[in-house]
């Protein structure tokens, strides 16, 4: 029977196989090579199993300087979008001997700030961040610290940094396209009133793409902390009702949206009838609307290896300066009933 291997230490195991704590230890952190017989190596890995030992993280962490830890500092963990990546990062981290630590800023400065000085103390590996509103100087200063950092879902073009993000505004131009091929003549766009990336690059895409096609742009950004309230409800309304000429919307957010969609129904609007639909970010709710909604989806699964990856990558060089990695994906548009007009369109075209 295996002893309790909680109480089982480095002494030990050394005792028990009249081998110094050293050789153990050169072993245990695989460092062993070229220094220890593959014998003794192997006489001390089958002792391992057969009682069960694993060494103390704590104690490991203080002697090497590495936790194997990656912090995950999402905007809203509980964001679909946001879950689905820290899910698929972690099983990647997992198979690669590191562990994710999720945590959200909520969008605020001071909250992003205060994660930061907790797991700064903590022997944090490397940070994979969704920076809040006005972060670029702390961002600055964790690269100055030589802090192993990656943005992601946004970037800055006045820093020299490591990012994985989506290519927003050819997104945003592929589905604003889209709607004037399908023959909406007087498309408007729902944002979010930010500095970030992401948000100012889809704006951008949809004003280049409605500047030769519309005669006015029509735009609304709504503050972030207001989006699921009943102000934002109102402003999205009072949109509705100083341009009633608007044929179709695209959301520069699922939670944009979902706002957005209730309004619609409230207010008696069709879809596509009335009004086209797009947005951003694929949800199991918006295949399942009726009609299903038209989505620009972000390709998770290659964004969720590249930060792993490019982490990774970071955590192993050697250099004082690595190589920066800057990745920029294209997102995919699946066309659903919600924009198209063509009678018999076929459900789920994907562009």
């Amino acid at each position: 029977m295996k002893k309790d291997q909680s109480k089982i230490s480095i002494k030990d195991v050394a005792r028990e196989l009249g081998l110094s704590i050293t050789t153990i230890s050169f072993i245990i952190n695989n460092k062993a090579k070229n220094r220890i017989s593959d014998e003794v190596i192997k006489k001390v890995e089958d002792y391992i199993e057969k009682v069960g030992y694993k060494p103390n993280a704590s104690a490991q962490s203080l002697r090497t300087g590495k936790s194997n830890t990656i912090v995950f500092m999402a905007e809203d963990i509980s964001d679909p979008f946001f879950s689905t990546i820290a899910k698929e990062m972690e099983d990647l981290a997992f198979n690669n001997g590191y562990k994710i630590i999720y945590c959200s800023t909520e969008n605020k400065k001071e909250r992003a700030l205060e994660l930061l000085s907790t797991f700064k103390d903590r022997q944090i590996d490397a940070f994979i961040i969704t920076p809040p509103e006005d972060f670029e100087d702390e961002i600055n200063a964790l690269i100055a610290e030589n802090r192993k950092i990656v943005l992601f879902d946004r970037h800055y073009n006045d820093l020299n940094h490591n990012y994985v993000v989506l290519d927003n505004y050819k997104s945003c131009g592929k589905a604003v396209k889209s709607l004037l091929e399908e023959g909406f003549e007087n498309i408007a766009f729902v944002g979010l009133e930010s500095n970030l990336s992401p948000m100012k690059e889809r704006l951008e895409g949809y004003l280049d793409a409605v500047k030769n096609n519309q005669k006015h742009p029509i735009s609304l950004l709504i503050k972030f902390d207001e989006v699921k309230s009943a102000k934002g409800k109102q402003v999205f309304e009072n949109l509705l009702k100083e341009h009633p000429n608007i044929d179709a919307i695209l959301f520069s957010t699922n939670s944009l949206a979902i706002t957005g969609l209730r309004v619609l129904r409230e207010v008696g609007k069709r879809l596509p009838e009335d009004i086209g639909v797009i947005t951003f970010d694929d949800r199991e709710l918006f295949e399942l609307h009726s009609p299903p909604i038209s989505v620009v989806s972000q390709p998770v699964s290659e964004l969720a290896e590249e930060l792993i990856k490019g982490t990774l990558n970071l955590l192993k060089s050697r250099s004082k300066s690595p190589k920066l990695f800057q990745v920029s994906l294209p997102g995919k548009l699946i066309l659903r009933k919600s924009s198209m007009l063509e009678s018999g369109a076929a459900s789920g075209k994907t562009k």
